[in-house]
């Protein structure tokens, strides 16, 4: 908050009762910034967060759900419409708690360019507020992460209304360059 950093997402609520914990006292201290916590398209877990950071002034419910066909099949097991059903309901329910709501399609690098446009679109007409393309496991490489923004910059009605942001991870050292 010193650092005047706009958003902290301070944790995983549903993980354990240490992060709902943590999160909790970050979020009734309300040092200023934006504090959001992070849920899977689930209802316990929205409830969760929305408990933790409930004590913030501004506060953020942050959803996400995975979306590459190898999460589709060995991690959900679900359809690609189950999952954009998942996406919206939980979008839906985190706006009936909160104002600001942040959607992650997970493994979005690995995602199938139109599905991922189709189950980011999903969840902006429900009202999420903010968009959060994840290269979960650090699989993809510069070129390849700017053609999937600019491959939802062309195909995602009213993305340029929401703020878009990434989340990087370093496994082969690229997060910095792919941001």
């Amino acid at each position: 908050a010193e650092l005047n950093v706009d958003i902290i997402e301070a944790g995983f609520p549903a993980a354990s009762p240490g992060d709902f914990e943590s999160v909790k006292a970050i979020a009734d201290e309300d040092y200023g910034p934006v504090i959001c916590g992070l849920a899977r398209c689930n209802p316990a877990d929205i409830e969760k967060v929305h408990a933790a950071v409930k004590g913030a002034r501004r506060n953020r419910i942050h959803v996400f759900v995975a979306t590459s066909q190898i999460h589709r099949e060995h991690k959900l097991k679900m359809a690609k419409e189950e999952i954009i059903k998942s996406a919206v309901g939980a979008v839906q329910m985190a706006r009936e708690l909160v104002e600001d709501v942040e959607f992650s399609p997970e493994d979005a690098s690995r995602t199938e360019l139109g599905y991922l446009a189709e189950v980011v679109s999903a969840p902006i007409e429900p009202g999420a507020t903010k968009v959060n393309i994840h290269d979960t496991v650090g699989y993809t490489v510069p070129h390849e992460f700017d053609r999937i923004i600019r491959y939802l910059k062309d195909n995602v009605t009213n993305i340029y209304d929401k703020t878009l942001s990434v989340h990087c991870h370093n496994d082969h050292g690229l997060a910095v360059a792919n941001s």
